[in-house]
C-alpha cells in the first residue's frame, strides 16, 4: 500500500499560468483605477478645496461611477490621504533636511526661500483652498503636519547666524516669518514682487534682524 506523504497536502497549490495572468491584470486594473480616482480627487482639491470635493465629483471627472469611488475610498480620510499621496509623487514639498549640509546661513537661507516660493507660487490655490478649508478634522491634521515641517526649517536655517542669545527669540520669529506662505502671498500678489525680488527682500529682513540681534 503506498503512502501519502502529509506535505505535499500542506503545500499551496500552484496556479495555472492563464489564472495567474488573470489576477495580475485585475490587479494592474485596481491599480489604475485608485491612481486615477486619487488625481482626480487632488485636482479637485487643487481647484474647488476638499471640503467641495465631493464622491460624485470625483467620480465624474475620472469617468466611473460613485460605488467604485466608495470602494477604494470608504471615506474622507482615505480620500484625502490618497490625494495627498498623489499631489506629493507629482511634485513634492522641499524637505528641510536637504539644507542641513549648506554651512553659509545666508545661502542657505536663500536657497530655501526659492524653493519654498517656487512651490508656494505652484501649489497657490491648493494652499488657499486648505487654509480655507482648516476646520475640516483630515485639513488640521495635515496643516500641523505643515506647521511642524516649517519649525523644523526654522531651526535648521537659524544656525550658524551670530546672534545673542537674549535676541535669538526675536532672531527665529523673524527668519520662521519669512518662510510662511502667508508672508509670500503678501510679498507677490499683494505688494506685486516677483519670487526673486520676494527672495531678495527676505533675505534683507533676516540679514538686517542678524545684524541688530548680533553679540
Amino acid at each position: 500500500m503506498s503512502l501519502v506523504k502529509m506535505g505535499n497536502h500542506l503545500r499551496s497549490p500552484k496556479l495555472p499560468p492563464r489564472r495567474r495572468y488573470n489576477l495580475k491584470a485585475r490587479a494592474d486594473k485596481q491599480a489604475e483605477t485608485h491612481r486615477a480616482l486619487a488625481r482626480a480627487a487632488s485636482e479637485l482639491h487643487h481647484t474647488v478645496g476638499p471640503s467641495r470635493t465631493t464622491i460624485s465629483a470625483i467620480a465624474e471627472r475620472a469617468g466611473v461611477q460613485r460605488l467604485t469611488v466608495y470602494r477604494h475610498f470608504p471615506d474622507e480620510e482615505a480620500i484625502f490621504s490618497a490625494c495627498t499621496a498623489y499631489s506629493f509623487e507629482v511634485d513634492p514639498p522641499p524637505n528641510p533636511d536637504t539644507w542641513i549640509g549648506i554651512d553659509d546661513p545666508e545661502e542657505r537661507h536663500r536657497i530655501a526661500l526659492e524653493q519654498l516660493y517656487g512651490y508656494y507660487r505652484r501649489k497657490r490655490q491648493l494652499l488657499t483652498n486648505l487654509y480655507r478649508d482648516a476646520e475640516m478634522p483630515v485639513v488640521a491634521a495635515a496643516l500641523e503636519r505643515r506647521r511642524w515641517m516649517l519649525r523644523r526649517a526654522g531651526e535648521i536655517l537659524s544656525a550658524g547666524w551670530k546672534v545673542s542669545p537674549t535676541e535669538l527669540r526675536f532672531f527665529g520669529a523673524t527668519l520662521a516669518h519669512t518662510l510662511q506662505f502667508a508672508t509670500w502671498l503678501s510679498l507677490a500678489e499683494e505688494q506685486g514682487l516677483s519670487d526673486a525680488e520676494a527672495i531678495e527682500l527676505a533675505v534683507r529682513i533676516v540679514n538686517a534682524a542678524a545684524r541688530n540681534a548680533g553679540v
